[in-house]
């Protein structure tokens, strides 16, 4: 096997299938030094990646490895640069300490951006001919103009009840059983849009093409009846030798099969009625054939010859049923999509027309248009010629999240480095790997990994190399690993598996599977529950009700196992430097968070300090409620009841016998009583306190911007230390976090242009109520060791001595009635089959 350092070769167009742990990222900054060293243009270097955070970390890492590079003597220098394959002649040294410096000094550098960021740039560069408003914003949170667009389509169907759109919204209504699916599968078709563009792409009429092409698929059309279809001359001829040899044995079951035939048989009888009447009597309520068997019985009354005859009958029958049926549900699949389809596109384009308004575009506007750009446009190749003298070295992480837009827009760029292979010093790098692909809600597709490096392959002779010997784990977690993808099920799920291996053989590891948590049986209410008349008097008595705690008990294993990892001292890391386990060593891997508070109620009993997995919940928590509250006071100073929640709020900490005395008080506001009282109280008091501050914040509503106006709150209230002192030791990071986070989303939503509190409150309620779009909590800057919870996305990256996978033994279910089926061959230019189909129907 090669080594790894061959792929981090600038003369190489290379892909790499790197596991977790096994240096991916240092791989790839080692190609970035190496192109440098090369004498690669650093603004003709590309290094995208689909995080943020990834980016960061990416050109950290590389100005590191720079600055080392600088700051080494001759002889550590000289070993550097072998440790990357790097010549190490006079001339590569010297320009190895020089690095740095040029990067720093040069207004041009490595370009290393999110695959977003990427698309925007080129976008910015080109909006006429993408055909997009010059000076476009970017839409991270959509929710709100989702509502706006259902709103515009409600309106648009009720001002015309008649048209194509509001037919389509009430047959979805019908087929999916009311409003809040209607929406759902409504807002499914917005997640897909880039599918449905890619889908209908440079049709004149998407949804009449959509429809034919399903109809083709299906091979039905809306107007076929296969219930009639059913009773031809042959069928009532089948149907009427069935009846007769079925009328010699009579019995309870054969006499209702034959009063169900009589309404099958009735030619007067509505084509639907008569069908539903044969299929009850020829299948049971779950749907299968009905079981009719020969008996010596059955035999003696129909004859040897009639049994077999009358068997084979109901096998031609059953047979004849079963095919009508999957026409007809093909049939409600085509009407069900065929208004999805037109329903979803007029909500689409409402969408799509609020967005314009605003000169918005969100995510999925970015990569198409970027697509639609280097593949559609009227000057394409111009465009593509200016990209290329850009882009001599492109380097792409985390490959396996790509979704096929994407893997579209790339190509006219591979192409591109494809066809001018004459030109030296250019490279593609490509790094993935399907077993981290966890990104399918956003489209990903970890098959288009294998499909770039084919093409690569077969293109640009590009030399793939595995990465799969771990520099973080131990030997025993690798041959776990090694042992659940070898082989069985999960190795047929995830692509180009090869055994695995580590760095660190001789480093100490377990793993251990604890106790699986049973589900309790539901238990009787008790007997001698008070009960009157034989029923149970709501206002005296609870009603007992089942709690499923199996993820409460899983949770407090796993925190009787961390107290004894931590109460023994349990040693982690290599001998040399083994060191005893604290609890910021302890990650806790949750599917969802669904459960998430059971855990932590969990090691809140033991005693063991956490960090939540809390999602979309700022707006939830009551710190942040007080300070909405006291905003939603300053301009509404007749709400007493919202004053009476702010004195109670550690910003004044007023005690009941306060409110007491602005609640007896003859007359007035309980603001204007506030304003009475204070004169009354002695200096320092906290209605004196409070009345100070609250006019004195009022004055300063109507004129200063919400962020500057938190900020003397958070100042001259002192806010930060009355809260760290309401609050118990365990909760007082949180808080701060939170309390920061607040002051930070004044200047976040809609970059802070809210001139009124009024306005920015409603946009709080609106966020509130909208968890797509919610808030998260802060993160706590200094929390101490604590364990961590987090989910399977939320740790990407991330990595712990300890690592608990809870609710491991939970297998995926939806319960979703309807759902969006897009299949999209990754080496096809659109999607194969784009049709909405129900939970049972959708295999």
């Amino acid at each position: 096997m090669s080594s790894p350092l061959t792929a981090a070769d600038p003369a190489l167009n290379a892909t790499v299938n790197a596991s977790a742990g096994t240096g991916k990222t240092w791989l790839l900054v080692t190609r970035l030094i190496r192109l440098l060293l090369s004498g690669a243009r650093p603004d003709g270097i590309l290094a995208v990646t689909f995080t943020r955070k990834a980016a960061t970390e990416m050109q950290t890492r590389l100005n590191d490895r720079l600055l080392e590079l600088a700051q080494s003597e001759p002889a550590d220098l000289r070993t550097l640069l072998e440790a990357i394959g790097a010549p190490t002649d006079a001339a590569t040294l010297h320009r190895a300490t020089t690095l740095y410096e040029d990067l720093l000094r040069s207004p041009f550098t490595i370009k290393t951006t999110t695959f977003h960021a990427f698309c925007q740039d080129i976008l910015r560069r080109f909006p006429l001919e993408a055909g997009i408003p010059p000076g476009f914003e970017l839409l991270e949170a959509t929710a709100e103009l989702r509502a706006a667009a259902w709103d515009a389509l409600c309106v648009e169907a009720g001002r015309h009840p008649h048209s194509p759109a509001a037919r389509a919204v009430e047959t979805l209504f019908e087929q999916c059983n009311g409003l809040s699916n209607t929406q759902t599968v409504l807002n499914r078709f917005l997640d897909h849009r880039s599918d449905w563009w890619a889908y209908t792409e440079d049709q004149a009429d998407p949804v009449g093409f959509a429809v034919d092409t399903l109809e083709s698929q299906l091979q039905v059309s809306a107007d076929d009846e296969p219930e009639a279809d059913f009773f031809n001359a042959d069928t009532l001829s089948l149907l009427a030798e069935f009846v007769a040899l079925l009328q010699k044995h009579p019995g309870k079951a054969n006499e209702t099969a034959l009063q169900n035939l009589a309404v099958a048989r009735d030619e007067t009888t509505p084509p639907q009625v008569r069908f539903s009447h044969c299929q009850q009597a020829f299948f049971t309520l779950a749907g299968t054939p009905r079981a009719r068997k020969a008996s010596k019985a059955q035999a003696r009354s129909m004859g040897e010859a009639g049994q077999a005859r009358f068997l084979e009958l109901h096998l031609q029958l059953c047979d004849g049923l079963q095919r009508a049926l999957e026409r007809r549900k093909a049939i409600d699949t085509l009407q069900r999509s065929s208004a999805w389809y037109r329903a979803g596109d007029a909500l689409l384009a409402h969408y799509q027309r609020l967005k314009a308004e605003q000169r918005l575009l969100d995510f999925a506007d970015l990569e198409w248009q970027a697509y639609r750009l280097l593949n559609h446009s009227d000057n394409v190749h111009w465009i593509q010629y200016k990209l290329d003298q850009r882009i001599d070295n492109l380097l792409i992480d985390e490959f396996q999240d790509t979704n096929p837009t994407q893997w579209r827009l790339i190509l006219p760029l591979l192409e591109e480095l494809a066809a001018n292979e004459e030109r030296h010093n250019r490279s593609v790098f490509l790094v993935g790997d399907g077993k981290q692909s966890i990104y399918r809600f956003r489209r990903a597709d970890p098959e288009l990994f294998i499909t770039a490096q084919h093409w690569l392959t077969q293109h640009l002779d590009a030399h793939s190399q595995p990465l799969d010997t771990s520099w973080r784990s131990a030997e025993a977690i690798m041959t776990l690993v090694n042992q659940v993808f070898g082989e069985g099920p999960l190795h047929e799920q995830v692509l180009q598996f090869s055994p695995h291996a580590t760095h660190h053989p001789h480093l100490w590891g377990q793993v251990e599977f604890l106790p699986l948590i049973e589900a309790v049986e539901e238990t009787q209410e008790a007997e001698d529950e008070p009960t009157r008349n034989g029923l149970r008097n709501p206002l005296e008595t609870p009603r007992l009700l089942a709690v499923d705690q199996r993820h409460l008990e899983e949770g407090r294993q796993m925190a009787a196992k961390i107290r004894a990892l931590i109460d023994g001292q349990t040693l982690i890391g290599p001998a040399e430097d083994a060191r005893p386990l604290d609890y910021g060593d302890i990650i806790i891997l949750l599917r969802q968070r669904t459960h998430a508070a059971d855990y932590e109620q969990a090691l809140r009993e033991a005693g063991i300090p956490y960090l939540g997995a809390n999602r979309g919940t700022l707006l939830q928590s009551l710190e942040v409620q007080d300070l909405v509250s006291l905003l939603s006071l300053l301009v509404t100073p007749f709400n007493n009841l919202g004053l009476a929640g702010v004195l109670r709020s550690p910003l004044f900490d007023c005690r009941h016998a306060d409110l007491i005395k602005l609640a007896t008080q003859d007359s007035g506001t309980w603001l204007e009583r506030l304003t009475v009282i204070s004169a009354q109280e002695d200096a320092g008091s906290p209605l004196q306190r409070a009345h100070i501050l609250l006019s004195r914040w009022r004055q300063w509503a109507g004129s200063l911007p919400v962020h500057d106006l938190l900020d003397r709150i958070f100042c001259e209230g002192d806010v930060l230390k009355r809260y760290h002192a309401a609050y118990p030791a365990h909760l007082q990071t949180r808080v701060a976090a939170n309390l920061t986070r607040f002051l930070e989303l004044a200047l976040e939503i809609d970059s802070g242009r809210y001139p009124s509190i009024g306005r920015f409150v409603a946009r709080l309620q609106g966020l509130r109520q909208q968890e797509q779009d919610a808030p998260d909590e802060g993160s706590p800057l200094q929390a101490g060791a604590r364990v961590r919870l987090m989910t399977i996305h939320a740790a990407k990256g991330l990595e712990a001595p300890v690592v608990f996978l809870a609710d491991s033994a939970t297998t995926r279910s939806d319960k979703t009635a309807h759902t969006a089926v897009v299949d999209w061959p990754a080496e096809a230019p659109r999607p194969a089959h784009f049709l909405l189909a129900t939970h049972k129907d959708r295999q």
